[in-house]
């Protein structure tokens, strides 16, 4: 493999520093008086230890702690009454990253003769207070982004996509919720709008650790 060079190395950092760096979300960071010159850029070593200290996890990366495991996955669609069919079964790996910074999360589930399999990466941006989750399929080509707030132990933290419908091409969204119901056992609810416009659970995956007693 071929080494990175110091410069390439620099580039990422300063585009990573000013990610860091920036105001809200949409808005350009303000351009500090040194990028006039005035001051000496600081040394590549102590920049790199600035982003370090500043990312360190806090306590909702800490949070998601309570999905590292190997897990056993249960995925339903949801009729309009209460009761649910079409369950595909699967299994899942979730483990934290680069510090606890992240939650690598891979997934996959059987249906019928096909598998689809799954990879995400689940974290905590501190500068917005909110959950992001980025997710890559074998079933798709594209990357999607979800953000997301709340509390994994209580209602659970509910999570937006947007995406392009390729039919209209307008922007669709659709929500969905992550919840710890106990230790060994959580649940990923998919939402959508039934047939009285009112939002409900359409598909819930649940996520019960391997090995464990099913209550």
């Amino acid at each position: 493999m071929k080494p990175i060079s110091l410069a390439a190395l620099a580039s990422s950092l300063v585009l990573l520093g000013s990610a860091c760096e920036s105001g809200p979300r949409g808005r350009p960071p303000s351009i500090p008086p040194s990028a006039a010159g005035s001051t000496p850029e600081m040394p590549l070593p102590e920049q790199v230890e600035k982003l370090a200290v500043a990312s360190r996890p806090g306590p909702h990366h800490a949070a998601l702690a309570s999905l590292e495991g190997e897990w056993d996955v249960a995925l339903s669609n949801v009729g309009a009454g209460t009761g649910a069919a079409e369950t595909y079964a699967g299994h899942a790996t979730l483990g934290r990253i680069l510090g606890g910074r992240f939650l690598r999360w891979d997934a996959a589930l059987a249906f019928g003769p096909s598998i689809g399999t799954t990879t995400g990466f689940l974290g905590y941006d501190s500068r917005y207070g909110s959950y992001e989750w980025v997710m890559i399929s074998d079933l798709s080509q594209g990357m999607e982004v979800a953000r997301g707030t709340g509390e994994l132990d209580t209602a659970g933290v509910l999570f937006t996509l947007e995406q392009t419908d390729p039919r209209t091409g307008g922007r669709v969204r659709s929500s969905s919720r992550l919840r710890v119901l106990e230790r060994d056992h959580f649940v990923l609810d998919q939402l959508g709008d039934g047939a009285d416009g009112v939002e409900r659970i359409v598909r819930v995956s649940h996520y019960r650790r391997t090995g464990a007693v099913k209550r």
